[in-house]
């Protein structure tokens, strides 16, 4: 028949159970694709093989292999694969490059990108387990684009050892526990998307372990050291985000980015010892953030600390507007620094 890309074949299949218990069945010629009937996940494979997509240019939509690899060729850029589903290690090529196009597509752990993968394809309303997208044990990269993607634990460009990378595009995908590039670095940009499950994932975004936050982040929410916190550095841009205890470069780190309408617990925003040294608008904080037992040397506009917040304990030597101590008393201000019209704790007005 001749397939090429101004003829391509599609295969259509009935919904029912195909059992390939010899081999696996390999789509190795472009320009011929497989779909359902129904276009439902109703091409069930039900044997001990699986399905292994090897040519480039195809399409393949409701093929589901259940706990089987739903098996992928590295960097095949031109292939589309539509709502299918597999098990652990899915879509994925150790090592490799996973790129083309997923769309309502199910994986387990390791999937969409397994151990030292990069993740550069296009992800849309996908969801994968542990390691997922671009995630592993070893470092890998989540670089594509990835909207309303769900991953569990150490996902999107996470590592367990660290030294992964989230460049990438990510509009409302949620992730578990340290994710979105826990233990590296997350310069991508990120809009709508959660660092955890029920509840907020710790070292999400850039932190946990000493790494950092250089993207830029809109209505995000991470748990106890995420963005660039865990005594790494938030040197993004931060709009409406939400963090937790030692958030946003805290816990010894630095935050040199800007800050917009932010908030986190305990020792965010460089506290315990950090250096708050970026541009901080209407963020709050818990006990000993921005700076607090550090060195607070950035522009403070209307926010709020608590105890030993904005360099007490260590160094104010920047400019506060309008902030406020829930707890506590101002520290002496050095060097260059201002503070105007700033409330502490005692409801008692500071100007230096």
């Amino acid at each position: 028949m001749s397939p090429s890309a101004t003829n391509r074949i599609t295969v259509i299949a009935a919904p029912g159970n195909y059992n390939f218990d010899t081999v696996n069945f390999v789509m190795d010629t472009s320009y011929i694709d497989l779909v359902s009937l129904d276009g439902n996940r109703s091409i069930v494979f039900n044997g001990i093989n699986t399905i292994e997509i090897t040519a480039n240019d195809v399409f393949v939509r409701g093929v589901d292999v259940g706990t089987l690899n739903f098996a992928i060729a590295d960097s095949l850029n031109l292939l589309k694969v539509e709502n299918c589903s597999g098990g652990a290690n899915s879509f994925s090529v150790p090592y490799g490059t996973i790129l083309g196009t997923f769309t309502n597509c199910t994986g387990g752990d390791n999937s969409f990108g397994g151990d030292g993968s990069t993740a550069s394809g296009v992800f849309t309303n996908c969801i994968g387990a542990n390691f997922s997208f671009g995630s592993g044990y070893d470092s890998s990269t989540a670089s594509g684009v990835f909207t309303n993607c769900i991953g569990a634990n150490f996902s999107f460009g996470s590592s367990s050892f660290g030294g992964s990378s989230a460049s990438g595009v990510f509009i409302d995908c949620t992730g578990g526990i340290a994710s979105f590039a826990a233990g590296g670095a997350a310069s991508g940009i990120f809009t709508n998307c959660i660092g955890g499950n029920s509840q907020y994932g710790n070292g999400s975004f850039g932190g946990g372990y000493a790494q950092y936050a250089s993207g830029t982040f809109t209505n995000c929410k991470g748990g106890s050291s995420s963005f660039g916190g865990g005594g790494g550095s938030a040197e993004g841009v931060f709009i409406d985000c939400q963090g937790g205890d030692s958030s946003f470069g805290g816990s010894s780190g630095n935050a040199s980015g800007v800050f917009t309408n932010c908030t986190g617990g305990d020792d965010s925003f460089s506290g315990n010892g950090g250096t708050a040294s970026g541009v901080f608008n209407s963020c709050i904080g818990g006990d000993r953030p921005f700076g607090g037992q550090g060195t607070a040397s950035g522009v403070f506009n209307s926010c709020i600390g608590g105890n030993r917040g904005f360099g007490e304990s260590g160094t104010l030597d920047g400019f506060l507007y309008y902030c406020r101590l829930t707890s506590g008393t101002f520290a002496t201000v050095s060097g260059f620094g201002r503070t105007v019209l700033c409330i502490d704790g005692n409801n008692d007005q500071n100007n230096q």
